[in-house]
């Protein structure tokens, strides 16, 4: 399997959830920079959850405009990220 290049919408999306997680947008404030690891228990869901209340294209909130600032300028993920799959995908197209 090899890796991709994020789109700008799951970048959105994966600044969001680490804007929700405590002490993220704080950290990014004080050192300009994400903290090391950001636990994702139960991302999944929250991804599911943005989705369906913001959309898989958001508007950033300025503390999530913060978080989304330092992954662009950092080329990391230290919470892992959100990837967008096509939901017409079927796994038989893969074989």
């Amino acid at each position: 399997m090899t890796s991709r290049v994020p789109r700008i919408k799951e970048l959105k999306l994966t600044a969001a959830l680490y804007a929700s997680r405590p002490g993220v947008i704080d950290h990014v404030r004080a050192a300009g920079k994400l903290p090391p690891a950001i636990s994702m228990g139960g991302g999944d869901v929250g991804l599911r959850l943005l989705i369906k209340y913001r959309g898989a294209d958001i508007d950033l909130t300025p503390d999530e405009e913060l978080v989304y600032d330092a992954i662009v300028r950092e080329g990391r993920w230290p919470g892992g990220r959100a990837i967008l799959v096509n939901p017409e995908f079927k796994a038989e197209e893969t074989k």
